[in-house]
């Protein structure tokens, strides 16, 4: 985030006006992309495996296929999340158990970064996931 002063005056038949103000410009985070702050760590994604139940099996094992330039990659099990979309259909909304993945910024850094990532099921099924990251305070 950068702060900007402006300062205007004016003087007509000997009247001056000044205005001072302060704008907050934000940087905008581009689409497509997740916003983390130098230093800090968010969670970008759970990556969970369920049945045709809708209950949760067990966690797929996750790897790092492309690092990330400006931060880091960990992974923390046991993270409740809502299913988006299935084969099926009839899980979509349904609450089950993930691994989640979390990106950490560096902390002198700023600017864009990705990194991306493969999970296997048990059962052989493979599945990869490319992410975007905007780094900014």
């Amino acid at each position: 985030m950068r702060a900007l002063k402006l300062f205007a005056a004016s003087s007509a038949a000997g009247f001056a006006l000044a205005l001072l103000a302060s704008i907050v410009v934000a940087q905008e985070t581009p689409p497509g992309m997740s916003r983390v702050s130098p230093g800090a760590s968010t969670r970008v994604f759970v990556m969970a495996a369920f049945d045709d139940a809708c209950k949760s099996i067990a966690a797929p094992s996750i790897e790092i296929v492309k690092p990330p330039r400006k931060g880091s990659v960990s992974f923390r099990e046991g993270q409740t999340t809502t299913i988006q979309s299935s084969l099926s259909g009839k899980c979509t909304g349904q609450r089950v158990t993930g691994t989640g993945i979390y990106y950490t910024a560096q902390t002198d850094t700023a600017g864009e970064d990705a990194f991306s990532i493969t999970a296997r099921l048990a059962t052989g099924e493979v599945t990869s996931r490319s992410f975007q990251m905007f780094i900014s305070d």
